[in-house]
């Protein structure tokens, strides 16, 4: 398969992966007032922007044929966010992405997502790399990659512009026949 289900989804031990829908309006709400910063890139900086997010904007990744986000759903609270991104179907690869909500961290939700998530990429699509991008100083970022089993290939040098300056990015890889 060269393409992301339209209702993808993903079970883990105590999370649930699902696209993210309008009955998520009051989750993020409430993320949104409380100014955190978890949620994919183009999530809503103003409550008037979210039904618009929820049922359009969340989901033209998807559409693209590009990647998806997906909420990280525990016992009905979304947890954190998690997103597959820059694919490229003839080449087998892809990036994956993740937060998680300040007040679910140190929980070990984010390694869990990514190992459940990449399983079922490999196991239903062609792909057969995918990557995981962190800042050389985010050490919790730099965990929940090794701890989902991705090898640190290296270190791209200012690789990345943040609103204090450039900041190395460490690159980790996973290939499909690293599961087996």
């Amino acid at each position: 398969m060269t393409g992301l289900a339209p209702d993808l989804s993903v079970t883990t031990e105590r999370l649930t992966l699902r696209p993210f829908a309008p009955s998520d309006a009051g989750r993020i709400r409430a993320v949104i007032a409380a100014r955190h910063a978890f949620l994919p890139p183009g999530a809503p900086g103003h409550p008037s922007g979210i039904s618009q997010w929820l049922t359009h904007g969340v989901h033209e990744l998807h559409r693209s044929g590009q990647g998806v986000h997906l909420a990280m759903d525990a016992d009905g609270l979304v947890v954190g966010a998690i997103s597959v991104f820059k694919t490229l179907w003839g080449a087998g690869t892809a990036e994956v992405g993740y937060g998680v909500h300040p007040m679910h961290r140190g929980r070990g939700y984010a390694p869990e997502a990514v190992r459940g998530l990449v399983r079922r990429l490999f196991e239903s699509t062609t792909l057969r790399r995918i990557e995981l991008r962190a800042n050389l100083d985010n050490t919790a970022s730099l965990r929940v990659a090794e701890k989902a089993g991705f090898v640190r290939e290296g270190v791209l040098r200012a690789a990345e512009l943040e609103d204090d300056g450039p900041h190395d990015i460490v690159v980790f890889g996973l290939l499909r026949t690293d599961l087996s």
